[in-house]
């Protein structure tokens, strides 16, 4: 009984190293061309939007001192 369940673990753990080291998208040069276009485009939009959203967050650390102030003003009293 006991050798059992230790080949089944040593089974269950082979079965699962050898999951794991699968590579389920493959090398990039056998993709398809469609793949390959949309990771391009992926990529452009990524690109893209980087600066679009690093300015929209510029401001959230000016707002938040502001919002901590108005409260500290608030809790004094003013």
């Amino acid at each position: 009984m006991r050798t059992t369940t230790v080949f089944n673990l040593i089974a269950l753990a082979l079965a699962a190293s050898l999951l794991v080291a699968c590579d389920l998208q493959g090398p990039i040069d056998q993709q398809s061309a469609e793949a390959q276009k949309a990771q391009e485009h992926n990529q452009l939009r990524d690109a893209i939007n980087q600066p679009i959203d690093k300015a929209k967050n510029a401001g959230a650390p000016i707002e938040q001192a502001d919002k901590d102030r108005e409260k500290a003003l608030e809790e004094s009293g003013g």
